[in-house]
């Protein structure tokens, strides 16, 4: 996936490959900003809009490719079947509607239901996420942030989907309302054995929340395996500098003294198609500055693309 811009083509994600159950399983997406997790998201919903463009692949779900859909097709998969949780509530919600009135829409968009009985679907989908019954007909400004978040993810439940995408839904919020929406998605997820694919530059969130993990940098997929052992053990090296980074102060500036610093002379020496990482790698020799690693199996259940495991 890339975007074509004046003068410039950008890679955005680049041969990204991940299998993912339909549901009952939670993947979390970390990595740096701008490493392609919101873009990832937003392709396997088919979201990719112009300058970006999907080149090559495809995303599949029960066998079809989303990339060849109908328009109607397209409709009965976004939100019946995979929903997302949008980083900002705000940018979800129309100022001049009520919270109410934006569940209904989803459901009226997506099911062919009276307008009775939308809205008796949307307040239950709003009485699951905590938000009472006397309250659904204000608006968006009349809520906290953590309110909002809630009625976003009333919205993206409200069809009962298989699998939901969120996309650092909690970036906005304090740390007290954040662990609150990080409870709220797990307790969905759990009652209604959903998928749950979530995107984040934040390490901890993951903890409690995800089983499995994939590493992004650059916009690859450069570790994947479960949550538990990459955190006691990564295998990537981008990953290892990651788990560094949540070390106390002290031990943090110890580990970035120990790590070699991105140099003008090295930059010279890496081929078009070398790894991506190998200019702030500690490890990195001659073949990552030549070839591209591959993600393979490096031992059951972990995969990592690193020229270490050859």
């Amino acid at each position: 996936m890339q975007y074509n811009l004046p003068g410039a083509t950008v890679r955005a994600l680049d041969h990204v490959s991940l299998d993912i159950p339909a549901q009952g399983y939670t993947l979390g997406v970390v990595g740096e900003s701008g490493s392609g997790k919101t873009t990832l998201g937003l392709s396997m919903l088919g979201l990719i809009e112009r300058p970006g463009k999907i080149t090559s692949g495809s995303v599949r779900f029960e066998g079809k490719n989303i990339l060849e859909m109908s328009t109607e097709e397209i409709r009965s998969y976004r939100g019946p079947k995979v929903s997302m949780i949008y980083q900002s509530a705000m940018n979800s919600l129309s100022p001049t509607k009520t919270i109410l009135g934006h569940v209904e829409e989803v459901i009226r968009e997506h099911s062919r239901v009276s307008k009775v009985e939308a809205r008796e679907k949307a307040i239950k989908s709003l009485a699951s996420v905590g938000i009472k019954p006397e309250r659904v007909t204000g608006y968006p400004h009349e809520f906290s942030g953590g309110m909002r978040q809630r009625v976003v993810i009333a919205m993206a439940l409200a069809l009962s989907p298989k699998m939901l995408i969120a996309d650092e839904p909690t970036s906005a919020l304090d740390v007290v309302v954040q662990r609150q929406i990080l409870d709220l998605i797990r307790k969905e997820i759990e009652l209604r054995n959903l998928s749950l694919v979530f995107v984040t530059h934040e390490i901890p969130l993951t903890r409690k929340l995800v089983d499995h993990i994939a590493v992004m940098y650059a916009g690859e997929v450069v570790e994947t395996g479960p949550l538990d052992r990459m955190l006691k053990e990564p295998l990537h090296p981008y990953s290892e500098m990651l788990i560094g980074s949540l070390l106390t102060l002290r031990s943090k500036r110890e580990a970035l003294t120990r790590m070699p610093k991105e140099s003008s002379e090295s930059k010279t020496k890496i081929a078009a198609n070398a790894c991506k990482f190998a200019n702030r790698c500690k490890y990195a020799f001659e073949r990552c500055r030549q070839e591209r690693p591959l993600l393979k199996v490096v031992e059951q259940g972990r995969m990592a693309a690193c020229h270490k495991y050859n």
